[in-house]
């Protein structure tokens, strides 16, 4: 028997109307009043692999420092523990500073990698974690609360992870609740991989569903880094795509490295987002690094 397709829902409110804003490859993304644009139709349940990863490398190299350097600002030296551990690069600079590191990285591949590293590493999703309760002071990642089916349910287990005192630090787009004429210039959302935008609002939201308060936050202004991605794609098509220029020797799903034009479009797109981003208003589409902890009710 085939199952029906479900159809996309708000992950705040369960709306299913909202009006269609984004498409790609036959998915739509609706932009529902709570600040939210949600896949639609909802894939089914083994149709994105969670250990595959969208990004070239460079999108995590480039920024390791700047995000190292938010933690820093929020905790000093202590237990800091990678949800998505990726290649490393972050967790290399936070031992070079003095932290006790750890990951959880289900992608075996890149799991290896750490490893080799000398990074314990928790191989499952963090939502199935059994790591102790309280065994991290800071629990941080990056891109990954548009990728959770379930965002409240994986936020509760860092929360778990990072205990009471704990922190959580983490770097989100902020791609929903934007003007309507924003919404074209976005280019390619990367559906299915993608399953919700939040507008800070929403984010919000989502944070308190999990017992969770914003204590800081920085916002960086993405509007000339998307409209050069969008203009890119439409001059050049798929030879600006950074996965086009990756070069292919990377593990099955692993972060693909950027070589020639890829790695220099990388390096344009890291000093649009992060330098200039940082100096720039942030209307339109933007990226927040946030600081997080337990809510007054849960501590």
């Amino acid at each position: 028997m085939i199952r029906p397709i479900e159809r996309g829902r708000c992950v705040l409110c369960g709306s299913s109307d909202g009006d269609v804003v984004l498409q790609e490859a036959g998915w739509s993304g609706r932009e529902c009043a709570c600040g939210v644009v949600y896949i639609d139709p909802r894939p089914g349940e083994h149709a994105i692999d969670p250990t595959h990863d969208m990004h070239v490398d460079d999108y995590y190299e480039l920024p390791s420092r700047d995000r190292m350097d938010w933690i820093a600002h929020a905790r000093g030296p202590c237990r800091l523990l990678e949800v998505g551990g990726g290649s490393g690069h972050l967790l290399q600079r936070a031992r070079e500073r003095g932290y006790q590191v750890q990951a959880i990285e289900p992608n075996p591949e890149c799991a290896r990698a750490l490893e080799a590293l000398g990074i314990p590493v928790e191989r499952r999703i963090v939502e199935e974690s059994q790591l102790p309760d309280g065994s991290a002071d800071v629990v941080f990642h990056v891109d990954l609360l548009s990728h959770f089916p379930d965002p409240v349910r994986a936020l509760t287990a860092m929360k778990r992870i990072a205990g009471p005192k704990g922190l959580l630090c983490f770097e989100v787009g902020v791609f929903g609740g934007l003007s309507r004429g924003w919404y074209p210039w976005i280019g390619r959302p990367g559906f299915p991989e993608h399953l919700w935008f939040y507008s800070e609002p929403a984010i919000e939201k989502v944070l308190a569903g999990a017992g969770l308060e914003i204590v800081e936050r920085k916002r960086f202004g993405l509007f000339p880094s998307t409209i050069l991605s969008s203009v890119g794609r439409r001059v050049f098509g798929r030879t600006m795509s950074p996965t086009a220029t990756a070069s292919s020797a990377a593990p099955p799903g692993a972060p693909v490295a950027s070589s020639g034009i890829g790695r220099h479009y990388g390096h344009l797109q890291y000093l649009l987002r992060y330098r200039w981003g940082a100096r720039i208003p942030a209307w339109g589409p933007h990226a927040l690094f946030v600081t997080a902890r337990a809510g007054n009710d849960a501590r």
